[in-house]
């Protein structure tokens, strides 16, 4: 095994037990370090409504708990008031709250979901608080990209992760195979690895935007983009996304299967290779704790890339903007976004953060971060990526070939695109 391939090793019992002791201390240990800043002086008492989705007994809300009720003990004249809304109710909760003239302060979004709220000006324009604070730098910038519109800033990561390669050590040195870093070298070795008893590759084909998900890297990675779908680089990344099912290389199940099945194929051994994020690593630790795997970049077309996943906080537009500024200002200090980082199993959403310092597996996806992209495809994305999910769904079917059907996608989504 080569120093490279050697990095990016791990037994996932390891990483479960680094993870497992990192979320004890988090849960077990009182709040300190950084002081919490100070209101705004002479704003007098104020109430900060706040909305997210974390299950109240989930790490992620304990450790915000922890965090704003530091934040209320240092600044006795401010009281956030926290509800939990449901991930499928939120957004429609969003609305119905702009339209009554009764929207929260504070809210955690889902990435992609960002910029529809600052398009329809209801989110806060943070350019100004952004430029005094001037520590925008610390963030990579494709999760600055997903809560951008227009050039401005509405927001700030709270959490994030992205897609990377997880591959089988066992069965590739069995093989006398590295993990490929080309397209080239995925079709070769993917085709290599697949026997009667297993396939080379898995992806998630199902018929919903986890397809979308997995797929945008190759799009990207070709150098094409939703904005240019009949472009050759475009149908080249369908046709070698697509290609490696035609091959057999890929099951034609993966047209059934999310993202969690992949990894349950992966994890029995019934797949080679997967494309995943960093969310599988407790479900591979469970369910498959003698599996030897590593992680590694995805391997790259004319371009490296992957996808950006997590949540932002939001504050909306409205009086209590600056003391909403100033509870993220807390909660952005290094070692809460570490806190935070931890609860949610998440990448590092500041670049001078690393809450997984002996986490080989982690520190993998870290870099592969660096050049992963947003769904940055303004307020009409979720049914931009509809119309994507049929193109995938049509290509791996036989009903078209890429070139139709992304010239079909093309059309569909060039009303819903930004201008």
């Amino acid at each position: 095994m080569s120093p490279s391939t050697r990095r990016h090793v791990l037994r996932a019992s390891a990483i479960t037990a680094a993870t497992i002791v990192a979320l004890g201390g988090l849960v077990a240990c009182a709040p300190g370090g950084t002081a919490a800043p100070s209101a705004e002086p002479d704003s007098g008492p104020v109430t900060i409504t706040w909305w997210d989705y974390y299950p109240p007994e989930g790490a992620p809300a304990i450790a915000l708990e922890e965090l704003l009720a530091e934040y209320q003990e240092a600044n006795p004249d401010v009281t956030i008031e926290r509800e939990f809304i449901a991930y499928a109710d939120l957004k429609q909760s969003l609305l119905q709250s702009a339209g009554a003239g009764s929207l929260p302060d504070v809210v955690v979004i889902n990435s992609p979901d960002h910029q529809q709220f600052a398009e329809l000006g209801i989110a806060a324009n943070l350019d100004e608080k952004l430029a005094e604070w001037g520590q925008l730098a610390e963030y990579p910038e494709g999760l600055i990209a997903s809560a951008t519109y227009e050039d401005s800033v509405y927001g700030l990561p709270i959490s994030a992760n992205c897609l990377a390669l997880f591959y089988n050590t066992a069965i590739l040195e069995e093989a006398g195979l590295e993990p490929p870093t080309t397209w080239d070298e995925m079709e070769e070795v993917a085709a290599e690895l697949t026997t009667p008893e297993r396939y080379g590759f898995a992806y998630s084909a199902i018929n919903n935007q986890q397809a979308v998900f997995q797929f945008l890297p190759a799009l990207w990675q070709s150098g094409g983009d939703l904005f240019d779908l009949t472009s050759d680089d475009a149908v080249a990344s369908l046709d070698y996304w697509a290609g490696l099912m035609d091959a057999g290389s890929v099951s034609r199940e993966a047209l059934n299967w999310d993202q969690a099945t992949v990894a349950a194929e992966f994890g029995q051994g019934r797949a080679a290779m997967m494309i995943n994020g960093p969310w599988q690593l407790p479900f591979l630790a469970a369910e498959a704790p003698d599996l030897d795997y590593g992680v590694a970049l995805l391997p790259a077309g004319s371009e490296e890339a992957s996808v950006t996943g997590g949540e932002n906080y939001m504050i909306m537009a409205g009086p209590n903007e600056d003391a909403a500024w100033n509870v993220l200002e807390f909660l952005q200090e290094p070692e809460n976004v570490t806190k935070m980082n931890v609860a949610g199993g998440s990448l590092p959403t500041r670049n001078d953060v690393d809450p997984f310092p002996d986490d080989e597996l982690i520190g993998t996806f870290t870099d592969q971060l660096q050049v992963a992209r947003p769904r940055a495809y303004g307020p009409a994305y979720a049914e931009i990526a509809d119309q994507i999910v049929i193109a995938l769904q049509s290509r791996m079917t036989g009903a078209a070939d890429s070139e139709a059907a992304l010239a079909t996608a093309a059309d569909a989504i060039a009303p819903l695109l930004p201008q």
